[in-house]
């Protein structure tokens, strides 16, 4: 069965498409009408100037009216044939009597009628026959009227042509439905197709693709159908890696809890002040990954808040950041190198820039090799603050630079769990830049490591529109 939209969209282009057709059959019966009655009132015109002239012809030769009123006006209907064009025998008098060619009358100068067989009246229009400047006569004939019979064949001619214009109205009509029919069924195969493709999607197929064919909207409409499903597919694969990831997060500190607190209960393992520090150690780094999940699910409800300040010196947080952070890498074999200028103040919430440069250096201190180095630098680069944190070896390959900011993606080499991460961090950090209108990217370091670039605009009220809602707040 054929949807209700195919009817639809089928019966509104017929329809207009009629409407076009029966317009112009109209205007053509219209014009053909016109055009028809102008033809027999040309023709009326030559026929009494035709017959005028034989009249006068006949009455030089003459000199009188008698050759018309003798044997009883059969000189006249053959007259009135022949000025019509037409043949003797064409009309038989009786015939002739009835058309509107036989209420022509021959009328004399008085008014008398000298030939035919109407009565004289108003409603007769009279042609003046003049012969040696002198009037001698008229021709009387009624006017030229639709409401008549024409002669055979002018009524032959224009019955033809309204059989005509029936047949091509019918064939017009026959093809508007065809076109109609076709146009309809290729308008609505995209948007079927579109229809079955969404309710895969809703049954949680995210690989279904449209074709894109044309340029037209609707092309358009599968182009972004595709981008839609494609994001969808990455977001479920995200959401299952997420699950997956959380679920291992949270299981081995509690299995480690679980299994150290069974061996104390049994006896295996003595409640010393080493053995208690231990599971502390695991509750805190469970409870790390519990806040950090809880900052990450803030930034996606946009339910947390910063407290933006204007004249925010960068450049100290960055020297603070440094000096906090030099003991630690110290301890760890690392040299840290700070190179910061004096920079434009801006408008930013300083503790949370400072929480994202202490978990960029806590990360870079984290996985640096004993004997690295790492680089911090700032410059002003085309009106925005540019933050450089970058590392020595070992590296991150270039394919997984971009997903170093999916939640809970980690590195499977050195930079991995055995350190203590969750691979939440650098996605919170780049939520807090992204609200302050900037960008956070990795790249390789030229130090043979990572590097994260930070991006922060100058100039004030250029921030998105998701700083300027938690800062109304």
């Amino acid at each position: 069965m054929r949807s209700r939209l195919f009817l639809k969209l089928f019966l509104a282009m017929l329809a207009c498409c009629l409407a076009v057709v029966v317009a112009m059959a109209l205007a053509l019966s219209w014009s053909f009408e016109r055009g028809f009655v102008h033809y027999m009132q040309e023709r009326e015109q030559q026929r009494i100037q035709a017959l005028s002239a034989m009249l006068l012809e006949e009455y030089a030769e003459h000199g009188n009216w008698r050759f018309v009123t003798e044997h009883k006006n059969r000189w006249w209907w053959r007259a009135l044939r022949l000025s019509a064009g037409e043949r003797p025998h064409e009309y038989n008098d009786s015939s002739l009597r009835h058309s509107p060619m036989g209420r022509t009358i021959l009328l004399s100068a008085k008014g008398k009628v000298l030939a035919g067989s109407s009565s004289p009246n108003s409603a007769l229009q009279r042609y003046p026959i003049y012969y040696q400047d002198q009037l001698i006569a008229y021709v009387a004939a009624p006017p030229a009227r639709t409401d008549l019979p024409h002669a055979l064949a002018e009524q032959r001619f224009q019955r033809q042509q309204l059989k005509t214009l029936w047949w091509v109205l019918g064939l017009a009509t026959t093809l508007a439905a065809l076109v109609s029919y076709i146009l309809a069924r290729r308008f609505l195969y995209p948007i079927q197709q579109l229809k079955i493709a969404t309710t895969q999607v809703a049954q949680g197929d995210y690989g279904i693709r449209l074709p894109i064919r044309n340029h037209d909207e609707l092309s358009q409409l599968a182009a972004a159908f595709n981008e839609m499903t494609a994001k969808l597919a990455t977001t479920e694969r995200l959401r299952t890696e997420l699950l997956a990831n959380v679920s291992h997060e949270l299981r081995t500190p509690l299995s480690v809890l679980q299994a150290n607190i069974e061996a104390i209960e049994d006896g295996i393992r003595p409640a010393s002040p080493a053995n208690l520090q231990a599971l502390s150690a695991e509750i805190s780094q469970l409870n790390k990954l519990i806040n950090d999940l809880y900052q990450l699910s803030l930034t996606d409800t946009q339910a947390w808040q910063l407290h933006p300040q204007t004249d925010v010196a960068v450049d100290t947080l960055i020297r603070s950041a440094c000096q906090t952070f030099t003991p630690r890498a110290e301890a760890a074999g690392v040299q840290l190198h700070c190179t910061c200028p004096a920079l434009p103040r801006i408008q930013a919430d300083p503790t949370r820039l400072l929480q994202v440069l202490h978990n960029l250096l806590e990360n870079s201190v984290r996985y640096t090799d004993r004997g690295g180095q790492i680089h911090v630098h700032a410059a002003v680069l085309d009106q925005r603050l540019r933050i450089t944190i970058e590392d020595s070896a070992p590296g991150v390959a270039a394919e997984d630079l971009p997903r170093l900011f999916e939640r809970l993606f980690r590195v499977d080499s050195s930079r991995s769990r055995s350190f203590g991460g969750a691979g939440l961090g650098l996605p919170i950090c780049q939520q807090i830049i992204h609200a302050h209108g900037g960008q956070l990217h990795a790249q390789a370091s030229t130090l043979g490591g990572l590097a994260i670039v930070m991006t922060l605009p100058i100039i004030i009220n250029t921030y998105d529109s998701s700083l300027r809602a938690l800062q109304s707040k």
